[in-house]
């Protein structure tokens, strides 16, 4: 499913469109003879339906779907758009194939790790942390550790009955 038109600063070439969902194209592939361009998410999605081009109805499939020329890559990377997280108050606007990396470390993306500094120092995504409670967590690990321990202990005793039957039986 291709990004939104409204995302990117200036025109969008109408060729950078996807003629499914009308967005500019995301992952493009092609159809080798007729040469039209698709989201590989729709397209897919299309050929569940039937095998034939969105465009003209020539027989496709998915086997015959091809990568977009260079060229047309080159223009899709070149284009500016928004971040992802603007409704979350990133401004930032970059080139999009430059948009995977700054999600990565966008500080307004929800779901970016963050460290809690309120004592239990777990790593989870910014959007839980308002909700996180150290104590709770803590006490979760504390559990899991002592379910460990007893586990452990167990397996100790087995062992030292088990060794315990070998030397008696060896005398």
């Amino acid at each position: 499913m291709g990004y939104d038109v409204g995302r990117f600063q200036g025109d969008v070439d109408e060729d950078l469109l996807c003629p499914i969902c009308s967005g500019v194209l995301e992952e493009p592939v092609q159809a080798p003879h007729c040469e039209h361009a698709f989201c590989n998410a729709c397209i897919t999605q299309w050929f569940n339906q039937q095998q034939t081009c969105p465009v003209d109805r020539s027989v496709v499939t998915l086997a015959h779907l091809r990568p977009v020329p260079r060229i047309m890559r080159n223009m899709l990377s070149k284009l500016q758009i928004m971040c992802d997280n603007a409704v979350f108050g990133c401004t930032t606007v970059v080139r999009l194939d430059q948009l995977a990396s700054h999600l990565n470390d966008c500080e307004h993306n929800p779901k970016r790790p963050v460290t809690c500094e309120q004592g239990c120092g777990l790593e989870m995504p910014k959007d839980e942390l308002p909700n996180h409670n150290c104590v709770k967590h803590l006490r979760t690990v504390v559990k899991q550790q002592q379910a460990k321990i007893a586990e452990l202990e167990k397996a100790s005793a087995e062992q030292k009955h088990q060794l315990a039957e070998q030397v008696t039986e060896a005398v």
